[in-house]
């Protein structure tokens, strides 16, 4: 008990420095377990919420035509154990009389279904009934139209205009994907969902689908609902079924994103412990006299190091007590933002388990770990000295410094992201050297402007030269991570966006429901556009380490040298193209890691004649499918997988149209038959603000942590001028006015901002480079390339942080009374 009333009263004696100290420790711990809590929810979740999105289906049964009669759907209703639907999809238009709405903004995606309440739909009602016959759109929709349900909607069909009341409002759900807003409808469709019959009815379709789904009811059973139904399928000849495959290698680039994060996360509780450290270090330094005072009256060393101990206890418990507390609602937030940035709409609890597994040792070990140090001075502390202090001048060790000059060069060899931590901890071992230089050049710039202050300030600055310099180095580690963060997010939009243009295909990829002979020459025709070109692909099945996956299968031939589908080496595509034999295959870079096989070796893909082996022959870079394909002779891919009807044309555009209007003038022509539209910018915009979103996010931890710094610097400074209390107190009494206090203290801030601002660039323009070398996002690396305008800024910011922490030293230096600091001892 007697610990803690010591160790109590101690806090309390330097409020100021130990709230700082304090607050450090929950947002370290808080940052913490805010980040493990929400990457292990989001690697949870994703998988799950993946399957429930994209596979609440096992298989899909397709005909080879645009369409395919209905009663086939009634043969597959027999089966047992399992449940089924029958789908049918139509575009068309809003019918909607509003300002400003352009009618490819109009353009929505009707799915009409068999039935609506079925576990292949797996509807989450918000509002209404799936059963009343009418129409279902999800909360999103219906907030941006102002629908609600009983509402009337209208659209453009066959026969007319046509009406149906909304009778159910559903959670964001894949097969009604919207955009969120009427800006975004000029490049996504809506999309909505109705009975079957009143979609055959209202465009002309009567007895007509376009695909079954099939899910078995029971898992243990799938097997045999797979073999009923492939013999249903080869009765009737002109269709195929797929297995349902959910790609788990979608997120896979998530992988990165999280490792960044934990360091980013972690980064907030290493900084609270060098301010732990400082705090410490210099609260037993103060009390040397009274440590001895106690030995002296029977106190064991045991003692006394317990009194810091508990300290260093309180502060800890307290802090993991209120930053878990905090951290809670931050990776609430957090996970939020996550899910945002990779289009995970679903709303789940926040897994604690590992977040407390990580933040509470964390919040625990680092404090200690800072603080033994400190502790083991305790015992070191002799009376004699204690009470006759001796003034001896330190400076770091040249061991130091081949460590630190050792860390830094190690981490030029190190091919992984985790190369930070070594060469974070390099620049701290050799940040008081180059501090004690930048202090030195600084010197005669300050006394040339600032004359007294300035002197006193860079004086000021080398004699508390450790102290100073592990403060500065808090900051530093910050604004080196901002650098290599804002740099990459900026690198790889741009690397990203030379790639799309080059391999894209053209400048518009059009979906079509179905094409027509004629289709291509009307596209030609269209003002504005420059050329078109039809082609097939096909979602193949592979089987990949146990686990099927899909691969996206081009049929190409010499067009693809005027529509650009990917980039090779050493041949021109349409040559890379026309030597291909039956059997060979041309796999992207992503899939071709994927497979892990080698060039001349064969893969296995399901077709429509079954399982068969491609030979590998090329490997190339695209950005189709999200980077994520292959590529055959038309010839070969037509009699493998049977495709009769080329869904996809490539449209080149007219170099003074713009894509905008162009989109337009051929919604305008075949708006009813179009499913997408998408263009090389679109996919460089949601790219870069997946980019831009994940960035921002670890830059945001990264700021928590500068702001830890900032509490470090200020805690700094009140700590020097406790130090020099009765020093400042004989400037004043000789003359120096206030105003002339305050500036001195502020240049000393400025120069401990302006160190870690100058060292911080430095060294994250040199993890920009190292990383460069390796770092891949989609299988894109990203060259080495600097904005001097974010490096600029990103200084500027380090500087500002350090002159708003200096205001608060500064104002209560000038405000110490003068008989008060010539009594201090």
């Amino acid at each position: 008990m007697k610990s803690l009333q010591f160790a109590w009263r101690n806090l309390m004696r330097r409020k100021l420095r130990t709230l700082l100290t304090f607050l450090s420790i929950i947002i370290g711990v808080a940052s913490t377990f805010a980040v493990t809590a929400s990457v292990d929810t989001a690697k949870r979740t994703f998988p799950l919420y993946l399957k429930a999105a994209f596979g609440k289906a096992d298989y899909i049964v397709s005909g080879t035509e645009a369409y395919m009669p209905e009663s086939v759907y009634k043969d597959f209703e027999k089966l047992n154990n399992t449940a089924s639907i029958a789908v049918l999809k139509h575009t068309t238009k809003l019918h909607l009389e509003q300002e400003g709405i352009t009618d490819i903004q109009k353009r929505i995606v009707l799915s009409g279904y068999t039935r609506l309440d079925t576990p292949l739909t797996h509807f989450q009602v918000v509002k209404g009934s799936l059963t009343a016959g009418g129409a279902v759109i999800t909360d999103r929709t219906a907030r941006v139209w102002k629908t609600d349900v009983g509402d009337t909607i209208s659209f453009d069909t066959d026969k007319g205009i046509k009406s149906i009341q909304v009778s159910a409002i559903v959670k964001y759900t894949a097969e009604l994907m919207g955009p969120s807003g009427w800006m975004m409808a000029k490049y996504h469709h809506w999309a909505a969902a109705v009975p079957l019959p009143v979609l055959q009815d209202w465009f002309g379709l009567a007895g007509k689908i376009q695909e079954v789904q099939i899910k078995s009811l029971d898992e243990s059973n799938i097997k045999s609902v797979e073999q009923q139904a492939d013999e249903l399928v080869k009765r009737y000849g002109n269709m195929y079924m797929q297995p349902v495959v959910v790609d788990f290698g979608s997120v896979s680039d998530s992988g990165t994103f999280f490792l960044v994060l934990y360091l980013a996360g972690f980064l907030g509780i290493a900084l609270s412990g060098f301010i732990i450290f400082n705090s410490m270090y210099v609260s037993v330094k103060e009390r040397k006299k009274e440590f001895a005072v106690l030995k002296t009256i029977g106190y064991l060393t045991e003692q006394l190091r317990a009194f810091v101990l508990c300290e260093v206890l309180i502060l800890a418990i307290s802090g993991i007590a209120i930053g878990l507390l905090l951290g809670y609602g931050f990776g609430n937030v957090l996970t939020m933002l996550i899910y945002m940035i990779f289009s995970v709409h679903e709303d789940t609890n926040l897994v604690l388990l590992k977040g407390f597994a990580i933040a509470v040792p964390a919040g625990i070990l680092v404090p200690l770990a800072a603080a033994l140090i400190p502790i083991r001075q305790v015992g070191k502390i002799s009376v004699i000295e204690a009470l006759i202090p001796k003034h001896t001048k330190t400076s770091p060790g040249m061991g130091r410094l081949a460590a630190g000059c050792a860390l830094i060069a190690a981490s030029f060899f190190i091919k992984h992201l985790l190369l930070i931590v070594p060469l974070l901890i390099g620049i701290a071992l050799v940040y008081p050297y180059l501090f004690n230089l930048l202090m030195f050049l600084l010197q005669p710039i300050y006394r040339r402007i600032f004359r007294l202050s300035g002197q006193m300030a860079v004086s000021n600055a080398r004699r508390n030269l450790a102290r100073n310099a592990m403060t500065s180095v808090i900051l530093c580690w910050g604004i080196a991570m901002v650098v290599l963060m804002s740099s990459m997010n900026s690198a790889f939009i741009q690397s990203y966006e030379k790639v799309v243009f080059a391999s894209y295909g053209g400048n518009l990829d059009i979906t079509f429901h179905h094409t027509e002979e004629s289709d291509l020459e009307r596209i030609k025709n269209i003002p504005g556009v420059a050329d078109a070109r039809a082609y097939t692909v096909y979602s193949a099945i592979w089987n990949l380490n146990g686990q099927q996956r899909k691969l996206p299968v081009v049929g190409a031939g010499a067009w693809i040298d005027r529509f650009p589908l990917f980039t090779g080496s050493g041949t021109s595509r349409s040559e890379l193209v026309g030597k291909l034999s039956r059997d060979e295959i041309i796999l992207d870079k992503a899939a071709y890691a994927a497979w892990g096989g080698k060039v001349g070796e064969t893969i296995e893909l399901e077709t429509q004649k079954g399982q068969h082996a491609f030979k590998v022959a090329a490997v190339v870079s695209t950005m189709k499918d999200g980077g994520y394909g292959a590529f055959m002779q038309e010839d070969s891919f037509n009699d493998y997988f049977g495709i009769l009807n080329a869904k996809n044309v490539l449209v080149l555009n007219d170099h003074a149209a713009s894509p905008l209007q162009i989109r337009e003038n051929i919604f305008g022509q075949f708006g009813e038959r179009i499913e997408e539209m998408f263009g090389p910018e679109d996919i460089v915009t949601m790219v870069g603000s997946i980019y831009t979103g994940t960035f921002s996010v670890i830059n945001g931890l990264v700021i928590i942590s500068i702001i830890i710094s900032g509490m470090g610097i200020t805690n700094t400074l009140l700590i020097n001028i406790m130090e020099r209390i009765r020093e400042l107190g004989m400037m004043r009494a000789v003359g120096v006015t206030r105003r002339q206090v305050v500036g001195m203290i502020m240049l000393e801030g400025f120069g401990i901002g302006l160190a870690a601002s100058v060292v911080g660039c430095i060294f994250g323009i040199l993890l920009v480079y190292l990383t460069s070398t390796f770092v891949e996002i989609s299988y894109l690396t990203y060259r080495f390339e600097l904005s001097w305008i974010i490096i600029l800024c990103i200084a500027l910011f380090g500087i500002l942080v350090s002159l708003v922490s200096s205001f608060t030293p500064a104002s209560r230096a000038s405000k110490t009374p003068l008989s008060e600091a010539l009594r201090y001892e």
